[in-house]
C-alpha cells in the first residue's frame, strides 16, 4: 500500500514539473509570434496580448521555481517541508500581473486619445487563432494536473492562461469591429478592458496565496467532517482545539482528543491510530498531530480563547 502511494506521489510530482515546463514553452512561442504580429499590425490590443504572454512567461518561470522548491522533502531547517514556496510563487505572479496591467492601462489610455489605424489584420487573425489553439491545449493539461495534484501555483498559472484565452478572443473581436466599422477607438478600449480583467485576476490570485501563507483554516465543511470522523469512534468522549491549515497540496490537522481517564496508553494509541487512518482516507495528503487528554480535564483551551475574543468584538 505504501509503495502504491509512493508511486502515485512520484507520478504527481512529475506531472507538476511537466505542467510548469509546458507553460513556459507555450509562453515563449506566443511571445515570439505576438511580437512579430504587433510590429506588423501596430495594434494596441495585440500589444496587450503580447504583454499578457510576457507576464505568463515570467509567472511560469516563478512557478517552475516555486513547484521545484515545494517538491523538496522536509529537512533539518524546514521540518514542515517547503510547500509554502507555491503560494509565494503565486504571490509573485500576482505582482507581475498587476504591474504589467497598470502599464498597459496607461498605454491604452494614451492610444485612446491618440488613435492609430490597424495594419495587416489577416496576420493578426492567424496569430490569434494559433494562440487560442495552444492556450486551449495547455489549459486542459493544467486542469488535469490540478485535479491530480491540487497544486496552487499551477492553479494560478491556469488562471493566467484562461485570461490569455479571453485576451486572444478580445483581440480578434477588436480586429473584427475595426474592419467592420473603421473606428479606431475599439482597439484601445479592448486593451483597457483586458488590462482591468488582468488586475482582477491578480487580486484573486494574491488573496488565495495570502490565505495559505497566513495559515487560514480549512473550509467549515472540512472542519466539520474532521470532527465527525473523530467523534464517530466509540471510546472518544470529545475533541477540542482543532487547528487546520494547508500549504497548497498538503493539509495539516492538529487537535486534542478526549478519552476516558482510565483508558490505557496502549488502547489510547490504538484509538488514535484508527482515527488518523480514517482521516488519511478523507484527506490523503494530510499531516496529523493528535494530543490525548483525559475527558473532563480543565485547561486553558484555544477554543475558549477564540470564543471570548469573538464575543468582545
Amino acid at each position: 500500500m505504501t509503495a502504491k502511494i509512493g508511486y502515485a506521489q512520484a507520478g504527481n510530482d512529475k506531472l507538476r514539473r511537466g505542467a510548469t515546463y509546458a507553460s513556459a514553452s507555450v509562453a515563449v512561442v506566443l511571445i515570439i509570434a505576438k511580437m512579430v504580429a504587433y510590429f506588423m499590425t501596430d495594434s494596441m490590443a495585440m500589444l496587450s496580448s503580447l504583454v499578457d504572454s510576457t507576464v505568463d512567461l515570467m509567472a511560469s518561470l516563478v512557478t517552475i521555481y516555486g513547484v521545484a522548491s515545494a517538491l523538496r522533502p522536509p529537512d533539518h531547517d524546514h521540518r514542515f517541508g517547503h510547500g509554502k514556496a507555491e503560494p509565494l510563487a503565486a504571490l509573485g505572479q500576482a505582482a507581475f500581473i498587476a504591474g504589467s496591467s497598470v502599464l498597459l492601462c496607461y498605454e491604452a489610455l494614451h492610444r485612446l486619445y491618440h488613435p492609430q489605424s490597424i495594419q495587416n489584420t489577416n496576420l493578426g487573425y492567424s496569430v490569434m487563432a494559433g494562440a487560442i489553439v495552444l492556450s486551449v491545449f495547455l489549459i486542459f493539461f493544467q486542469r488535469y494536473v490540478i485535479r491530480r495534484t491540487a497544486s496552487m501555483a499551477i492553479g494560478a498559472d491556469n488562471i493566467h492562461y484562461l485570461g490569455d484565452l479571453a485576451v486572444n478572443l478580445a483581440v480578434i473581436a477588436a480586429f473584427g469591429l475595426y474592419q467592420f466599422t473603421g473606428l479606431d477607438w475599439f482597439d484601445p478600449v479592448f486593451a483597457l478592458a483586458i488590462a482591468l480583467g488582468l488586475i482582477m485576476s491578480a487580486f484573486h490570485i494574491a488573496k488565495e496565496a495570502l490565505n495559505i501563507l497566513m495559515d487560514r483554516e480549512l473550509p467549515d465543511q472540512d472542519r466539520a467532517k474532521i470532527i465527525s470522523i473523530v467523534k464517530a469512534r466509540p471510546l472518544v468522549r470529545g475533541v477540542h482545539d482543532l487547528r487546520t491549515r494547508s500549504d497548497s497540496d498538503r493539509v495539516f490537522i492538529e487537535f486534542h482528543l478526549e478519552l476516558d481517564g482510565t483508558t490505557t496508553l496502549q488502547k489510547a494509541h490504538e484509538v488514535t491510530d484508527d482515527i488518523m487512518g480514517a482521516l488519511k482516507k478523507e484527506f490523503p495528503s494530510s499531516d496529523i498531530l493528535v494530543h490525548q487528554d483525559p475527558a473532563g480535564l480543565i485547561e486553558d483551551r484555544l477554543d475558549a480563547q477564540i470564543e471570548i475574543r469573538s464575543t468582545h468584538k
